[in-house]
């Protein structure tokens, strides 16, 4: 049988210091690595001369490019605003500030591969989302709404208000006026997995088709290849009042779900995170976010003004 040997603090202690040395080493080497992910954009920014904020063609009133071949809308206001306050922090060194379009697809891995340093789109922050890119401060609150032709049926009209009938069969009588419809959503956003998930759960006989922008989300409806168009709330308003399906399309009064939106930024970038929101608060503290907000949804009424002063953060 082996012996076991006696127990030598002196030899103990030394395998202990040894560990300890290997262990020290091993997390400075994993904190120099993490150190460019942390405080990577300011600098590179700065090294460079150049921010690159990306946008969405068609996400109206938010992002969209305007007749003159221009990045424009709410979001990519807030995001002229960031630059220029980043300009004030360089104190004069060049800064040139560049859009680059992104779609509703391929947003985040733009960020994540450093194409773009923000991303000027109503973007919702998820938990899923979290885990590959980070976010400003809520900038505006949404939600997912519906488009429907303005000559549908109108008992398609009332199950998606949801205005309910009284009896026992409106349940039943719901159910089959969706069965067998189509419904349009974009691709990549919050909007096409709630209409799957509630398709699923309500186990309708109904189709899903996602689409790459909300354009041909339109173009399918108003050619009656969908039966509605679902997205986010403030696009579809902004769509059913003007562009070529104004008068064609009408948008529901309802919401089916809540949500805010925030510019996306890069994960784990906490610096850059900071001067974002430090920037985004100090507008909204200001009197500059009325005309901002009205320029591109009308003039804010009580509520759009305090989730101002709600989400501002203190310095």
């Amino acid at each position: 049988m082996r012996r076991s040997q006696p127990f030598n603090p002196c030899v103990h202690s030394g395998r202990l210091v040894a560990l300890a040395t290997t262990v020290s080493a091993s997390m400075v080497l994993l904190l120099a690595g993490a150190v460019p992910s942390l405080a990577g954009t300011l600098d590179t920014v700065q090294k460079t001369g150049k921010l690159v904020l990306g946008y969405r063609l068609d996400a109206r009133p938010f992002s969209y490019r305007d007749a003159q071949g221009n990045a424009a809308g709410y979001s990519v206001a807030l995001c002229r605003k960031v630059a220029d306050d980043l300009k004030m922090e360089l104190k004069g060194a060049p800064l040139t500030v560049e859009f680059a379009a992104v779609s509703s697809e391929d947003r985040f891995s733009a960020l994540q591969q450093g194409k773009i340093h923000v991303l000027c789109d109503p973007a919702t922050e998820t938990l899923a989302r979290r885990s590959t890119v980070s976010f400003s401060i809520p900038v505006f609150a949404s939600g997912t709404g519906v488009l429907v032709r303005r000559d549908a049926p109108a008992r398609l009209k009332e199950v998606l208000s949801g205005i309910r009938a009284s009896g026992p069969t409106w349940r039943a009588s719901a159910y089959q006026t969706l069965e067998k419809r189509t419904f349009a959503v974009v691709a990549g956003t919050t909007g096409e997995r709630w209409t799957t998930q509630r398709r699923d759960e309500l186990g309708l006989n109904a189709e899903v088709v996602a689409v790459k922008d909300y354009a041909t989300g339109l173009q399918r409806l108003t050619e009656r290849q969908a039966d509605a168009l679902f997205g986010d709330r403030a696009i579809l308003l902004d769509a059913a009042k003007g562009g070529p399906s104004a008068g064609k399309v009408i948008l529901l009064d309802r919401y089916f779900t809540r949500e805010t939106v925030a510019l996306g930024l890069p994960r784990g970038d906490e610096e850059f995170r900071l001067f974002v929101d430090r920037s985004l608060s100090r507008l909204f503290r200001s009197k500059d976010i009325g005309p901002l907000y009205e320029a591109h949804f009308g003039k804010p009424d009580k509520s759009a003004l305090t989730f101002f002063e709600l989400i501002a953060l203190p310095e």
